[in-house]
């Protein structure tokens, strides 16, 4: 598996971020750093969640779902929140 899509989480203002990657350490560590517009404004960010695929465009896909009715449905079921 090359690739990663994964859902951050801000336990402080209770966000989350949808991406892919192909390192999960060095997107974490992007976004608390503030290297990444959409999550500079906030710090301590976790990885809440990821599923590896082989290819970059299954892991794009699947961020996508993310952001979905669906797959915010599948996500609670899944992450038990």
């Amino acid at each position: 598996m090359n690739y990663y899509s994964y859902v951050l989480y801000n336990q402080e203002y209770h966000r989350f971020y949808y991406g892919f990657c192909m390192d999960l350490k060095k997107a974490e560590q992007a976004h608390n750093e503030g290297k990444i517009d959409l999550t500079k404004d906030y710090s301590n960010w976790l990885i809440l969640y990821h599923e590896g695929f082989p290819s970059k465009q299954e892991a794009i896909r699947r961020s996508r779902f993310y952001r979905s009715v669906a797959g915010q449905r599948y996500l609670k079921n899944i992450l038990k929140y």
